[in-house]
């Protein structure tokens, strides 16, 4: 049974002020490292991101988003997260990551 492992959270705080959703649309590049053990890792994964609007016992604004076999290589990887508009109001905002083989 393969589980999902909860790698890294982020605070996303004002990245999207809430007048620009206007002008722009709600998708964004998410680049990200990761490593195994001390070595960045390389391979295919697969990736989920949850956002959440506290650090601790947040509650999820929306679904998760799960980007399968996202190739990373040298530890390096890069996705287009859409969490749709309404979710960058200009308050702090937590990324999760999940990763399995």
């Amino acid at each position: 049974m393969r589980l999902w492992l909860t790698i890294a959270a982020l605070a996303l705080g004002a990245m999207i002020p809430s007048n620009a959703a206007l002008a722009q649309g709600s998708a964004f590049t998410y680049q990200g490292r990761l490593t195994h053990g001390t070595n960045a890792a390389s391979g295919t994964y697969d990736l989920r991101f949850a956002i959440y609007d506290a650090a601790i016992d947040g509650g999820p604004l929306g679904g998760a988003l799960t980007n399968l076999a996202t190739p990373v290589s040298n530890g390096l990887f890069a996705v287009t997260l859409d969490f749709r508009a309404g979710v960058f109001t200009g308050s702090a905002r937590w990324l999760e990551i999940a990763v399995r083989t």
